[in-house]
């Protein structure tokens, strides 16, 4: 069935229905129980964000396997950090890191806007990057799947291709049977969600809680800081 004429509303996961950072700190609590007169855990995490970015291409390509992809970047980002682990601390970490995303909780406010498209009569739908069994626990644990259909759940692993890569999105709108210029997209990440879906033509809101700049010059549709401002935007 086509939906052209209607509104495809898809939004990110990690960091945008839920706070990423949450799980994390807490990890790196519990495993390294660090001096935190001095440690900005957003700043810490951002790194590893971005270092995870870096080496997922070659987890995609078969060149790393999930789990040294995973702890690699958790090397690399607390090397740069000035917080070098060795491998065994970086492992637990992970470990640790991976078992509290399942127990997770969406920010405040995002409930609310997901029952609001959808009782619109909007596409409402989830575009993430990951391993399709880690994403899908994730969005178990948040109840989003009692939401929001298996067939607009999109996650780069199950779908072979990977945000930032305009084809993704385009795939949705194949799968959908919606337009890309009635498409919007919700996500956190500059570089992954902001470029990738304005290059497939969709209308982006980039949450940007932290008050990060944008990394290239191009510009989001929308941007806001908490679900109260989004709520207000008239992306439809």
């Amino acid at each position: 069935m086509v939906n052209s004429n209607k509104q495809a509303i898809f939004f990110d996961l990690d960091d945008t229905l839920y706070d990423h950072l949450v799980p994390f700190r807490e990890a790196v609590r519990e495993v390294l129980t660090p001096d935190e007169s001095s440690l900005d855990y957003a700043e810490l995490f951002y790194i590893v964000r971005h270092h995870s970015d870096l080496l997922w291409p070659k987890y995609l390509s078969g060149e790393l396997p999930l789990e040294e992809t995973r702890v690699l970047r958790l090397e690399l980002a607390f090397a740069e950090f000035g917080l070098p682990l060795n491998r065994e601390q970086a492992s637990r970490l992970q470990a640790s890191y991976i078992g509290r995303q399942y127990q997770i909780e969406m920010i405040e406010g995002v409930r609310e806007q997901l029952e609001r498209f959808i009782a619109d009569g909007h596409i409402v739908g989830i575009i993430t990057n990951g391993p399709a069994e880690h994403q899908m626990k994730k969005i178990i644990g948040l109840g989003v799947d009692q939401l929001i259909p298996p067939d607009r759940i999109f996650i780069s692993d199950a779908v072979g291709i990977a945000k930032p890569n305009p084809e993704l999105f385009a795939h949705v709108n194949r799968m959908t049977g919606t337009a890309a210029e009635n498409s919007i997209y919700i996500g956190d990440t500059w570089a992954n969600d902001v470029v990738g879906a304005l290059a497939a033509g969709w209308k982006v809101c980039w949450y940007n809680p932290r008050g990060r700049q944008p990394a290239t010059e191009q510009e989001a549709s929308y941007i806001f800081t908490d679900y109260e401002e989004f709520s207000k935007l008239p992306i439809v």
